[in-house]
């Protein structure tokens, strides 16, 4: 009987045991999971906030080929902006609106809208685009604040990089 007792004892010691291991092993995993999309989330925002960027340096390259000496009223702050190209931005930020800052997007977009220049629709047919006063500063703005979020992104990814994972917690 004693020796029944003794191993009774044993076989739930030992299951205790496996089951804290096992809830251990669980919740490591769990956590791990979760660094790992908030990881994943992270290069996503990354990326994105670069396409973006990238889209609006091009738009800020562009402008020497759609200055023609028939536009006689674009100056150097003013900015050309084909259709295409707005729409792409437009679409671009509807379609990616949870990784990009969604307050930044907006106010972009009015104060682009302000901006632009009242032309009749023939003048937009034959440029095929619109013409924004002063719309080069707020581009250029853009790209910086689009440049200063991924620096500080990078940052935070790099932050959760480098912390530790344990089995048990530490606060």
């Amino acid at each position: 009987m004693v020796v029944f007792i003794a191993g009774m004892t044993g076989v739930l010691i030992g299951a205790v045991i496996v089951s804290i291991g096992v809830a251990l092993r669980v919740t490591y995993d769990e956590r791990k999971a979760v660094r790992y999309r908030e990881l994943e989330n992270f290069v996503k925002e990354i990326e994105t906030l670069n396409l973006l960027n990238k889209k609006i340096n091009e738009i800020l390259q562009k402008r020497d080929i759609y200055v023609d000496k028939s536009v006689n009223f674009i100056s150097m702050d003013d900015c050309y902006i084909s259709i295409d190209d707005f729409i792409y931005l437009e679409s671009f930020s509807a379609q990616n609106n949870f990784y990009l800052p969604t307050y930044l997007i907006e106010e972009f977009f009015k104060k682009i809208a302000h901006r632009k220049v009242i032309l009749t629709p023939d003048e937009v047919i034959s440029m095929g685009g619109n013409t924004y006063k002063g719309g080069r500063v707020i581009l250029e703005s853009f790209s910086e604040e689009l440049l200063s979020i991924i620096e500080d992104k990078k940052r935070q990814m790099k932050r959760l990089t480098h912390k530790p994972l344990y089995y048990f917690q530490r606060n």
